[in-house]
Formats: structure tokens, C-alpha cells, sequence
């Protein structure tokens, strides 16, 4: 076992750090928490997921016929997540 010896003062200025930093990844984990839970868009990928596309030209398709929203700036795609999943219940036998 290693013993480190360090100034009081230098272990204050550490746990001072550590509290900022372990403050500041909760605010973030928080405000990402909440602004995914809020928001009814969703990316690419889960997308794909939910509806069981593996092909992005599928996805192209679908919002080509109108079958789900969607919103696009540049070449960012989201979806809307309650679109999907009426479009999914639409489709369900």
C-alpha cells in the first residue's frame, strides 16, 4: 500500500474540483434527461430501430409517401417518434 502526503490546502483545492466537476455532469445528465423526455424527435438510427429498417434508402421511402414526419435541417433527419409508432399501430395486423 502507498501512502501520499499532500498540503491541506492542495487536497481542499481537489475536493473543490471534484465537486464542480461532479455538479456540472449532473446539470448535463439532467438537462439531457429532460429534453429527451420532452421531445418527440428521435434520430436516424432509432428510427431504423423502431420500425425495423436496416436501409436508409427505406427511410427515404417513407418520407417520400408522407408515411411518417420528419424534420430536416442541413443534413440532420429527426423523426417523430409518435409518428412512427401510429404508423406502425396502422400497419399492425
Amino acid at each position: 500500500m502507498e501512502v501520499i502526503v499532500i498540503h491541506s490546502e492542495a487536497f481542499q483545492k481537489l475536493q473543490e474540483d471534484l465537486m464542480q466537476e461532479l455538479k456540472q455532469a449532473l446539470q448535463e445528465a439532467h438537462f439531457l434527461s429532460t429534453s429527451n423526455s420532452d421531445s418527440d424527435w428521435i434520430d436516424t438510427n432509432k428510427a431504423k430501430h423502431l420500425l425495423g429498417v436496416k436501409s436508409k434508402s427505406k427511410m427515404q421511402e417513407l418520407r417520400d409517401q408522407g408515411a411518417i414526419r420528419f424534420s430536416q435541417y442541413g443534413r440532420i433527419i429527426k423523426y417523430s417518434q409518435k409518428s412512427i409508432i401510429q404508423f406502425l399501430e396502422k400497419h399492425s395486423r
